[in-house]
């Protein structure tokens, strides 16, 4: 039975990978690495800041050391920061899928490999932040993404904050675009519906079901996919 629902946030409430590619170009092209899009979905789409720059310091050479990765994610944040203030997008579909659990008192978190900084700017921005109970990003667990830690934590802190709905795992579903986002949901013991918006279908092959949009999505039709 579905009980509680937790969005990944790049990629589906979002449309903010063109940006952290932006971000990433700024910071990483100096150090010689040639980052295109394609590229950046194909070989970093799910990594947090931390291991998105260690991979690409590995790739280069480059021990990828701890103070070395702490100031290229200072400066991938602040670019950003900036990037981000000029154009927030959401993902056709989400924020009424948002809206549409809230109303329907579902229980709804957050599960993401982004900073809480750039979580935060982007639902203050799009005026979605009073509708997350729990929000776990990068700075809360040590291993990004295929890793389940994110969602178990907020499987974890969904159930601490509803007490008495004795919520399961099980009965959370995670939304997610990615195939490391799919694995960690799974990982952790949620339902998973895959979302299209940064790679094909046959990415997300492990999800319980695919879809090309949110687009007209409702919380009828999630309960009838996933109910039991």
């Amino acid at each position: 039975m579905l009980q509680a629902i937790v969005f990944d946030f790049d990629g589906v409430i979002v449309d903010s990978e063109p940006l952290h590619h932006r971000a990433f170009v700024e910071v990483a092209g100096p150090l010689g690495l040639d980052l295109d899009y394609p590229t950046y979905l194909r070989e970093y789409i799910g990594y947090d800041d931390r291991d998105a720059f260690r991979a690409m310091l590995q790739q280069l050479g480059r021990e990828p050391d701890d103070q070395t990765i702490a100031q290229l994610g200072h400066e991938k944040a602040a670019a950003f920061e900036r990037l981000a203030s000029e154009a927030v997008r959401s993902i056709p579909g989400a924020i009424e899928l948002i809206r549409a659990a809230t109303d329907a008192k579902l229980p709804i978190a957050i599960a993401s490999g982004a900073t809480r900084a750039d979580i935060d700017l982007m639902l203050d921005a799009l005026g979605l932040t009073h509708h997350f109970e729990v929000i776990v990003s990068a700075d809360d667990v040590a291993r990004s993404k295929p890793d389940p830690a994110s969602y178990a934590l907020a499987a974890e802190r969904l159930a601490a904050y509803h007490p008495d709905a004795n919520l399961q795992p099980g009965a959370c579903l995670a939304i997610e675009d990615t195939a490391a986002g799919i694995a960690s949901a799974r990982g952790a013991g949620l339902m998973t519906l895959g979302l299209t918006t940064t790679g094909p279908a046959e990415a997300l092959a492990d999800a319980g079901r695919v879809i090309d949009s949110l687009a007209g999505v409702t919380i009828e039709q999630l309960r009838a996919w996933y109910d039991d």
